[in-house]
């Protein structure tokens, strides 16, 4: 920095000097006593009125130069020269100088929008929405699962009733899901379970009553440790953004129950892997939830020349459809990747394949038979599903035309305690309900 200097223009009388020009001499005539001539005066009122009117012109210059560097957001040049000059020419005192400002000083102050972006989005906790409660975890979209004494035993009366039904001679399976949060559960510390208030059941345990507290009528098929193996070998067993499981889960479970039913299981390289990428499921759908957007699933599935020559026979609310593919159907946006089997919604489908075993299959359970029925066709003649939450038929009526070979009961173990689906199950084998009602 510059050091600061005094400028000095005038001292006292000096000034007067200095502005004043010298008296003129007026000779003297020799000897002769004569008046000294008079001093001419100097207009004096006209140089005032000029000076006063320099100084105003000057003074408006100024402020007009700085109103207008102002509004342009720049500092006016040299302000102490200004400054000094109005000080000197209206006082005739010396001025000390201005000190000249940095150009960070002089520069206008960079005023930052304010953030409209929403608040960052915690990486676990609960989302309540028309799902009910969805758990995120780090990316990952999950459903808890916690049963009671009552809710299991709900669940296994409707079972029982059902297998009563099936003709004698007929072998009847259940198969019970494992979901993602049966083996997730174990990697989330005690921490933020505490933290999230987030406490789950055993679903090995649970699994484990299941087939102990079954008929022995039902056989059941034993998903949980296979797919706890190949979680552990990070097997794309369930999807990030969607509560169903993948297609490479579901020939998992095939395979399962094949070894159960004693049929050879198909290898899944005679099928044609097809990808749909970006795949936002329910869980994304249900929160919106911007991490799960970020982690959208690559949707896999599989398809051959058996699976495009099935005939598929959809019952919907009292209409026939034919136009529907077992694997492979349009599906929209990414969000209803899904629906590539079957073509979506149905309370029945019958499913003819090129399969000469003729074997005849009757798969009774949730939206998770979907994904395993493309593998199924390679040991079956003829399948038909029965979708429990909207099929409001007679279970009986299903057998009237053919018998058949084997009945499996498939959903996902988070279904089995729901409310909704053991009630479903009750209802289609026509168990009095609550409210005195029934549906057989």
């Amino acid at each position: 920095m510059e050091e600061e200097k005094t400028y000095r223009l005038f001292d006292g009388d000096d000034e007067q000097a200095a502005q004043e020009p010298t008296e003129p001499s007026v000779p003297l005539d020799d000897g002769e006593d004569t008046e000294p001539a008079e001093r001419p005066r100097r207009p004096v009122g006209p140089i005032v009125l000029l000076a006063v009117l320099a100084l105003l012109v000057v003074v408006s210059g100024a402020l007009l130069v700085g109103l207008l560097m102002r509004g342009r957001g720049e500092a006016p040049e040299e302000p102490q020269t200004v400054s000094q000059k109005i000080s000197e020419e209206s006082t005739g005192e010396t001025s000390l100088p201005v000190a000249e400002p940095s150009e960070e000083a002089s520069a206008e102050p960079e005023i930052s929008e304010p953030e409209t972006s929403e608040p960052e989005e915690p990486a676990h906790g609960w989302v309540i929405n028309a799902m009910g409660y969805t758990y995120l975890y780090h990316g990952v979209g999950v459903e808890q699962f916690n049963y009671s004494a009552a809710t299991l035993e709900k669940y296994l009366s409707g079972i029982r009733a059902l297998a009563q039904k099936v003709p004698e001679g007929t072998s009847v399976y259940c198969m019970p899901v494992p979901t993602r949060i049966g083996f997730l559960y174990e990697e989330i510390s005690d921490d933020v379970k505490r933290e999230d208030n987030f406490f789950n059941s055993w679903q090995e345990g649970f699994l484990d009553t299941v087939g102990e507290r079954l008929s022995p009528d039902v056989s059941t098929v034993d998903l949980f440790d296979p797919f706890q193996s190949a979680y552990r070998e990070d097997t794309e067993l369930f999807f990030r953004t969607d509560r169903n499981w993948t297609a490479d889960a579901a020939y998992l479970a095939y395979l399962q129950y094949c070894e159960t039913c004693g049929l050879a299981p198909v290898a899944l390289d005679v099928y044609e892997e097809k990808q749909i990428e970006g795949f936002l499921g329910s869980f994304y759908t249900a929160t919106q939830s911007e991490t799960l957007r970020q982690n959208a699933d690559t949707f896999r599935y599989y398809r051959n020349a058996d699976t495009d020559a099935c005939k598929v026979t959809v019952y919907s609310n009292g209409s026939v459809y034919r136009t529907a593919s077992l694997a492979g159907n349009t599906t929209g946006d990414a969000s209803g990747a899904y629906n590539v089997y079957l073509g979506g919604g149905g309370q029945c489908f019958r499913i003819q394949s090129p399969c000469t075993s003729g074997r005849r299959l009757l798969v009774v359970g949730d939206g998770s038979a979907a994904a395993m029925l493309p593998f199924l066709i390679e040991n079956y003649t003829e399948i038909r599903y029965v979708d429990v939450a909207s099929y409001s038929g007679d279970f009986a009526e299903l057998f009237t035309d053919g018998s058949f070979h084997d009945v499996l009961f498939l959903s996902y173990v988070t279904n089995t305690v729901k409310g909704e689906y053991p009630s479903h199950l009750s209802a289609l084998a026509g168990i009095e309900m609550e409210d005195g009602t029934s549906n057989g």
